[in-house]
């Protein structure tokens, strides 16, 4: 139901109207595939429960920006979040933002206290084995972000140095994949969202952050202004 949705909002230019309001250019993908076939099991009512309560609780890292964040008031805002409000108000249910533990996502869903992940949740082999999946709507890779001043130009670099990355994250799922530069780190240091990392940063407590590109673009710009 929900990726019919989107494939309406596509169909109708909503999802490129948000898109250019967060990101100045359309970056939705208008014609990628399901990464998995949406067969749910005969058991599964949980289509029936969001329709029954009328409403569809968004598991979210609310310190994901530009995907889901708050402003300066304190309110949740982001490009999912506008995403995710549309969809809502077409499938004339409720959205309720819930905040989570990001490293514990899938436990979050599977335990039925969220009805769905939506915050630039990265497609991954084990991630596709635990859940379903819409199509994929951005393309995104992981960066490394260093101080100005630092000598660290390419990965070779990273040796005997202390990253930090967002625990749980697809920044450790990459990390965890690259043996060769993991095993040559002097440290991995884990946080709960990415700003916090950042600001290790800034602070010299940590000599690299991996992170999403898109937020990491996200982050630096607004460190400019």
């Amino acid at each position: 139901e929900l990726q019919k949705v989107l494939d309406q909002m596509v169909k109708d230019g909503k999802t490129a109207e948000i898109s250019k309001k967060w990101f100045g250019t359309d970056i939705y993908f208008n014609d990628a595939k399901l990464p998995n076939e949406i067969n749910p099991s005969s058991s599964d009512d949980s289509l029936k429960k969001i329709q029954d309560k009328k409403k569809i609780v968004l598991g979210l890292d609310d310190n994901f920006p530009p995907m889901g964040f708050r402003d300066d008031s304190g309110k949740i805002v982001g490009f999912d979040i506008d995403l995710a409000t549309e969809a809502a108000k077409r499938m004339g249910v409720e959205l309720q933002l819930q905040p989570i533990d990001w490293a514990a996502k899938e436990l979050e869903l599977n335990s039925g206290k969220i009805d769905v992940i939506w915050n630039g949740l990265t497609i991954t082999p084990e991630r596709l084995d635990a859940m379903l999946f819409t199509k994929p709507y951005v393309a995104n890779r992981q960066v490394i972000i260093v101080p100005k001043n630092s000598k660290i130009k390419t990965k070779a670099d990273l040796a005997g140095k202390t990253v930090g990355l967002q625990a749980g994250s697809s920044s450790l799922d990459a990390l965890n994949k690259d043996e060769k530069t993991k095993s040559s780190l002097k440290s991995v240091s884990e946080y709960p969202d990415n700003l916090t990392a950042f600001l290790d940063l800034k602070a010299g407590r940590i000599d690299a952050f991996v992170v999403d590109e898109i937020v990491g673009r996200y982050i630096l710009s607004n460190q400019a202004k």
